[in-house]
C-alpha cells in the first residue's frame, strides 16, 4: 500500500513499503537505486535519485510502478500501439506482482489470462506470409498495492506482401 500523503511517517514506514535492510538509512532509498523505482513521485514530488534526501520525499509514494505507466482512470486509459511484418507484441511490467484484467476484440493473445497475476504481461498477434494481416485489440487493467492503472493496446500484424 502507499505510503499516508499525511501525518506521521517514520523511517520504519519507508521500510515496510519498499524494502531494506537495518539499520535504516535514508541513503538506501534513493530512487532508481534497487529499492525506490527511478521516477517515483509523491505528495511533494519526485523521490531524489541523488542529493539530498528526506523523509518528507516520501509522502504519498508507492513501491508499486507500471512500465510504461497507465491512465489514472478507466476515462483516461493510455493507448499503446504496434504495427509489424508477421508479429506485433507489446509488454506492461510491474514492479510488484499485479492482477490483469482485459478484454479482447480480434485474434490475439496474452501472456496471463484475464483475472491472473504476475509482474509482467505480453499481449500478441502474430500472422503467416499470404495470410493477410491480424488484430488485436485489448481494453486492459491492472491492480497492485491498491493502484490501479489502465491502458488500450492495439496491435496490428502484416503478412508482408
Amino acid at each position: 500500500m502507499a505510503i499516508p500523503s499525511s501525518g506521521a511517517i517514520s523511517l520504519s514506514t519507508i521500510q515496510t513499503e519498499f524494502g531494506g535492510s537495518n539499520p535504516i538509512s535514508l541513503s538506501e532509498y534513493y530512487a532508481g537505486g534497487g529499492l525506490v523505482p527511478p521516477g517515483t513521485t509523491g505528495t511533494y514530488g519526485a523521490v531524489p535519485s541523488s542529493g539530498t534526501i528526506s523523509v518528507r520525499n516520501f509522502y504519498g509514494t508507492s513501491n508499486v510502478a507500471f512500465t510504461p505507466d497507465g491512465g489514472t482512470s478507466s476515462g483516461a486509459r493510455v493507448d499503446l500501439s504496434e504495427q509489424a511484418q508477421l508479429y506485433a507484441s507489446i509488454t506492461i511490467d510491474c514492479t510488484v506482482s499485479a492482477v490483469w484484467t482485459y478484454t479482447e476484440t480480434g485474434t490475439g493473445s496474452a501472456s496471463i489470462a484475464s483475472g491472473g497475476s504476475g509482474t509482467s504481461i505480453t499481449f500478441q498477434v502474430s500472422t503467416t506470409f499470404g495470410g493477410g494481416f491480424q488484430f488485436a485489440n485489448f481494453t486492459v487493467d491492472a491492480t497492485a498495492g491498491g493502484i490501479t492503472r489502465y491502458w488500450t493496446v492495439s496491435l496490428v500484424a502484416e503478412d508482408g506482401s
